[in-house]
Formats: C-alpha cells, structure tokens, sequence
C-alpha cells in the first residue's frame, strides 16, 4: 500500500446530545419501507436499522408447521426451518426467521448495501 493513501472521514462524532437529536430526526422523519440514504450520517442509519427491527419484530407471525417445527411468515415472506436434523429450540428458529426478514429488507431499502 502506498503512504500517499488518504484516509477520509465521511461524518463527525456526535456530542451525546446531538447523537440523541439525530436519533429523533431519524425517527420523526424515515417510516419503514422508505429507502435508506447511504450518505446518512451513521446514528441515522444506526436507528432506522433499528426500528426496521422493531416492526418486523411486531410483524412476524408464526404457525405450526404440522410438524416439531414452526413457519414464520413475515409481508409476502415465509421462512421454514427444519430442526429435525438439529434440535433448534422454537426461539432460535424465531431469531433466524427475523434475521432472514431484516436482511431482506436491508437489501432492499439500501440497494444492496450492508447495513
């Protein structure tokens, strides 16, 4: 690597007070399903990555499979875990659906970036 590499920095650390007004403005102003500006400062993106979590938290909904195990489905998504070959308890299967939807909708609302 060369020595004349520049390492920039894209965003200024927040005081305590402006991270918590940041987290508002986040709140206040981004509503689920509304794209996720990479530009964005970090706590931004941070907290609209949350709340993603919190709806898709209180959105998921599950039901018996006819089987030991449980589906998720989350909008027009279905997640279907098979623990017969490991004995997944029904709170990871819970965990992983959720990580499944978070992902997805990551993907979408960023355009493929890794949140």
């Amino acid at each position: 690597m060369s020595d004349n590499v520049v390492s920039l920095k894209l965003h200024r650390d927040l005081a305590a007070e402006e991270e918590k007004e940041f987290r508002e403005w986040a709140r206040e102003n981004w509503e689920i399903g509304d794209p996720v500006n990479s530009l964005w400062h970090p706590t931004v993106v941070q907290e609209c990555a949350k709340m993603l979590d919190e709806h898709i938290r209180a959105n998921v909904r599950k039901y018996d499979a006819g089987t030991l195990d449980w589906n998720f489905a989350y909008k027009d998504m279905i997640v279907a875990i098979d623990s017969s070959v490991d004995d997944i308890l029904e709170d990871d299967q819970y965990e992983m659906a959720v990580e499944h939807f978070w992902d997805t909708e990551w993907m979408a609302l960023t355009n493929g970036e890794v949140g």
